[in-house]
């Protein structure tokens, strides 16, 4: 019985330091994610932009000037 409280005690103690580990593993991580989302949030509106400025505009352009010109 002491052997397992012995295990659980260090276990608890490997968790506690786990927790608390300020070596900034997890912010290196999540600024990974950040850059990650902002270039595919770059890449989207880049192709939205296109697809608007190429297709869209110009039919709504005719359109318009079709019905008052």
């Amino acid at each position: 019985m002491n052997k397992l409280a012995h295990k659980a005690n260090r276990f608890a103690i490997r968790v506690c330091m786990a927790l608390s580990n300020q070596r900034g593993d997890f912010y290196i991580s999540d600024a990974v994610k950040i850059i990650i989302a902002v270039v595919l949030g770059a890449l989207l509106l880049a192709a939205l932009t296109l697809i608007f400025n190429d297709t869209v505009i110009p039919r709504i352009t005719k359109e318009i000037e079709g019905l008052f010109g």
